[in-house]
């Protein structure tokens, strides 16, 4: 099988882009998309980092990178590639740089002149967490090269087409997990392989963008659970696949083959058009965790991944292994939606919170900068869930010294997700994706 596919897609190489997590540089785009000779291009780029970080643009026309300095609106960097001549092929790429390191982009090019390729035809098609396989499916009457297409999986370039990855008219594209590729062995060609995994059992994202950056398409799988409570078990039993309406299926897999017909809708999609899974009857306390913690403006909050409102009365949360010494205790007014949040501020910031009534304050400081563990219980005692940031120079010791992450947060990401540090939103959804919690 890969064989065919190397025969049919003509198989050569790219290199992937490495980044350090303390910068992460992504959704790079420039506009316009159709350039003409009297045309400014502006490129953008969303950066964040730990640190106070600076951007240039570099375009290569000729030989020598060109340096444009980047402004700054809200974290999206911005820098204008001056008018070229017809026929020039610009290329072009970011870095960014704070007072620890300096990461650069992938490399991105556009040609003065040429003619728009229309990518609307383009589709996600198929996507596979046990073979671990992306499909593309061209829906158009002509051939589609992909030089410069991306994808990004959970808001992480993963993959870059190349010159040589073109999709014939009705026909597929698969891309395959570096997981599944032999070093030792290839059997697949840089151009074809994606670096990142893709599991069958966890919320995910994956979107298909041009090479100016505008999304084609979008699979944003963001509660799975929804999957285990309609057909009792959260991982695909094969793939996620698009059925003939447009819509995702669980079907089996069919890969660079047109897809077979599924019978059960992914449930829990972004703007996916599936119908309402079964409603419980009953509360399902499972559905209840800590969602995010934050040390610089002193909140933590609550999530309900559920269906019906759950009630936090007799509940409770200790700190840092004390559990005599209560911290909060619900009552009979602290009621959370179906996938609502409650949030809780530290009774150290009640001055700031005049409109907050005595029972959203939790009777104890938190701090950004030392080892703490937060744990949450059900009115019998039963620990519901917990949050713990341990020193590795001081395992078991609470309140011990650490690196300060101010003011990011200890969020879940997305919301019920795994914990990482991730800008503060406190009664609003957690971003999809975050960095590593340093335990130093």
């Amino acid at each position: 099988m890969f064989v065919a596919l190397a025969l049919l897609m003509g198989l050569a190489s790219c290199v992937k882009d490495k980044q350090y997590p303390g910068i992460n540089i992504s959704n790079v785009s420039y506009s316009p998309t159709a350039v003409t000779e009297y045309t400014d291009v502006t490129v953008s780029a969303t950066i964040t980092s730990f640190k106070a970080v600076t951007a240039k643009l570099y375009y290569v026309c000729t030989e020598e990178p060109m340096p444009v300095t980047m402004t700054e609106a809200e974290g999206v960097f911005t820098g204008v590639i001056p008018a070229q001549p017809d026929g020039t092929v610009v290329k072009f790429y970011v870095e960014a740089e704070n007072d620890e390191m300096t990461v650069r982009s992938s490399d991105y090019e556009y040609e003065v002149g040429a003619v728009a390729i229309d990518y609307s035809v383009l589709r996600l098609n198929e996507l596979n967490g046990h073979e671990k396989f992306i499909e593309i499916f061209n829906a158009g009457t002509e051939a589609i090269n992909l030089n410069g297409a991306y994808i990004e999986k959970d808001g992480t370039q993963n993959w870059v087409g190349t010159s040589n990855v073109t999709v014939e008219a009705g026909g597929y594209l698969v891309l395959l997990s570096e997981d599944v590729i032999d070093p030792n062995a290839p059997q697949v060609a840089e151009d074809f392989i994606f670096h990142s995994g893709l599991s069958a059992k966890k919320n995910v994202r994956i979107q298909l963008f041009t090479p100016a950056g505008v999304s084609i398409d979008d699979f944003n799988l963001t509660n799975i659970d929804l999957n285990g409570e309609a057909y009792g078990s959260v991982e695909a039993p094969a793939s996620y696949s698009r059925n003939a309406d447009g819509n995702w299926y669980y079907a089996d897999a069919t890969m660079g083959a047109a897809n077979a017909d599924g019978v059960n809708p992914v449930l829990g999609l972004e703007g996916g058009v599936t119908p309402e899974p079964p409603t419980p009857t009953e509360p399902d306390y499972t559905n209840l965790v800590l969602n995010e913690l934050n040390g610089d403006t002193k909140f933590i909050e609550f999530y309900n991944k559920g269906d019906l409102e759950l009630s936090l009365e007799g509940m409770f949360i200790t700190k840092d292994g004390n559990e005599e010494d209560i911290k909060w205790t619900g009552d009979a007014t602290h009621v959370i939606p179906a996938h609502g949040y409650l949030v809780l501020y530290s009774i150290d910031t009640q001055a700031d919170h005049p409109e907050l009534a005595e029972n959203m304050f939790f009777n104890s400081g938190l701090s950004a900068k030392k080892s703490v563990r937060i744990a949450f219980y059900m009115a019998d005692g039963t620990e519901r869930d917990v949050f713990e940031r341990e020193s590795s120079a001081a395992p078991g010791e609470w309140g011990a010294s650490m690196s300060n992450v101010a003011p990011q947060s200890y969020a879940r990401t997305p919301d019920g997700g795994d914990w990482k540090l991730a800008d503060p939103t406190p009664g609003e959804a957690n971003p999809a994706t975050g960095e590593d919690i340093p335990q130093e």
